[in-house]
């Protein structure tokens, strides 16, 4: 039996390359799986634990993770963020923006589109990495983008002018760090993976961080433009590489402890 296994749309990307890393020298048995390689759910290898990594809303892949997830927990595997995936197949933005309102979480709020003035944002309502994000600043590429996308499948919020936003990763119910993030020159997107600096925010204005049924998310907070924090977006499997880097944390290793002790943890307590 394996000790853990991840799933992904992009094995060599840095997130899983980093926690094949980190159990080996850990000693663990991992296995890295490529969603578009697998052809029967049934025949993958027993484990003891379990990381879905989000993939693209494109070729019914969320139903395959799905398939995974059900497999695995009828194997009586631990698994990261198992109770999310199974209330929330797609976390999309539009669904997020629910649960935000439900919770009354401050976060930076879609607009009715005829009420923004230019320049606004616009999303598709499935993306991460800072994809599918834009500045529109006319009508030319309002009507370009809508073009693309169809307006269902976007949301519309007003510019926020702080010029930087905060990554916040939470484990268990626990901050591991903030990192601030910076955009480069010339852009306005400031995740790690468009070019955006990243350091250690040390400030102690952040409020607490709810997620939502969460064991591990990534938490993108940004100050609006009444001045306060608002939760951009959460994201459940998200990238740690420009956190890494930052904050000198090593979040690889944390994702293992959590799906190999605690796992070990319940199964001790449910057996007492």
């Amino acid at each position: 039996m394996l000790d853990l296994v991840v799933f992904t749309q992009y094995p060599l990307s840095y997130a899983p390359t980093r926690i094949k890393k980190e159990a080996r020298r850990m000693h663990l048995k991992i296995k890295i799986f490529d969603y578009s390689n697998i052809k029967n759910v049934n025949k993958l290898p027993r484990s003891k634990s379990l990381i879905l990594r989000e993939p693209d809303a494109k070729n019914n892949i969320y139903n395959l993770r799905d398939k995974i997830l059900q497999y695995y927990i009828k194997q009586d595997s631990k698994i990261l963020n198992s109770s999310s995936y199974l209330k929330w197949s797609i976390l999309d933005k539009k669904l997020q923006e629910i649960e935000f309102e439900k919770s009354k979480i401050p976060h930076i709020k879609s607009e009715n589109l005829k009420k923004l003035k230019y320049p606004f944002v616009t999303k598709a309502t499935l993306g991460s990495h800072g994809d599918h994000v834009y500045k529109i600043e006319d009508e030319k590429e309002l009507k370009e983008i809508i073009k693309k996308y169809g307006s269902k499948n976007l949301i519309f919020q007003e510019f926020q002018t702080s010029g930087f936003d905060l990554r916040v990763i939470v484990l268990e119910g626990r901050v591991s760090g903030i990192m601030m993030r910076t955009p480069r020159k010339g852009n306005f997107l400031s995740n790690f993976s468009q070019g955006g600096s990243v350091l250690q925010y040390k400030g102690k204005d952040i409020p607490e961080i709810k997620s939502i049924k969460l064991d591990y998310v990534g938490v993108d907070l940004m100050r609006g433009n009444d001045g306060g924090w608002k939760v951009l977006e959460v994201n459940r499997a998200c990238q740690f590489q420009g956190f890494e880097k930052s904050l000198k944390v090593n979040v690889a290793q944390n994702l293992i402890n959590w799906c190999i002790l605690q796992g070990i943890h319940e199964k001790n307590s449910s057996s007492s």
